[in-house]
């Protein structure tokens, strides 16, 4: 895999196999920017018989449990960080994103940032590029499913320390101008389909739970994908952050022996 092979989407197969399928990498927000490859992977949709994300969105209603979301023992955010630390992070966030946190502080350092990072990007489209790909397979025949469960990520998610959430918090808070450019330079680099970038900074982000954000979960969807890919045609979208470097989904398929290929768009023609 050169540094010059700019592209989100990889087609992969092995000898003797089904077909070609498709890996395509997606940024999970609603910034007209993530869309620059949109028609190319419906393109691509269509040409296979199952499509997969991360998780089937169909199945998050019936996994989704409020209480994961929320913080523990009736705990509020303004009790577990010292009084002017939280009265300050509340200016800041009012003044740069419109978003009191006091309106969310029952809730997880992790959500706040999450609602946070939302209005720090575009919101042009109805949905996220994720929910729009599965909308088009939905409609247009091709079943889909999840390459995890619901449930899976959720687990993950519960693996974050409340302290480290927290921490991850004041950091955005007294370093915003940073966290935003970071933040404002991720969606350009996808823009440009620098997946080399994108992991470096998926890196960067994940910084002491790169294992348990990054490369645990390449292995399991490395893994995953390669067991359907082998069945039937199939169309996987995950976060662009996991497809290249020495762990990335990429590499892992090559190891498990698909024959992977950029394909070309427009950009890098």
């Amino acid at each position: 895999m050169r540094p010059k092979q700019k592209t989100l989407l990889w087609e992969f197969e092995t000898e003797g196999g089904v077909g070609p399928s498709f890996l395509f990498g997606t940024m999970h927000v609603q910034d007209q920017r993530a869309f620059t490859f949109l028609e190319l992977a419906k393109e691509k949709i269509l040409d296979c018989s199952l499509f997969a994300l991360e998780f089937d969105l169909a199945d998050a209603p019936l996994a989704m449990d409020a209480s994961m979301l929320q913080l523990p023992n009736n705990k509020t955010l303004d009790q577990l960080l010292s009084r002017p630390v939280f009265e300050k992070l509340r200016r800041i966030f009012l003044k740069t994103v419109q978003l009191d946190i006091a309106t969310f502080r029952h809730f997880s350092p992790m959500l706040v940032a999450n609602l946070i990072n939302e209005r720090l990007l575009s919101r042009d489209m109805p949905v996220s590029l994720d929910e729009h790909l599965w909308q088009f397979a939905r409609q247009t025949g091709v079943p889909t499913t999840g390459i995890e469960t619901y449930a899976e990520q959720m687990e993950v998610l519960q693996h974050i320390s409340l302290d480290y959430q927290l921490k991850s918090l004041v950091s955005m808070g007294r370093h915003f101008r940073r966290h935003r450019q970071q933040l404002l330079h991720m969606a350009k680099l996808y823009e440009s389909a620098e997946i080399f970038k994108l992991y470096q900074a998926a890196k960067r982000s994940a910084s002491g739970l790169r294992g348990l954000l990054l490369f645990r979960r390449n292995q399991i969807m490395a893994s995953r994908i390669g067991q359907m890919a082998r069945e039937q045609r199939l169309f996987c979208a995950i976060g662009a952050g996991h497809l290249a470097g020495g762990k990335g989904v990429i590499r892992l398929l090559k190891q498990e022996g698909f024959r992977m290929r950029p394909v070309a768009w427009r950009g890098n023609e």
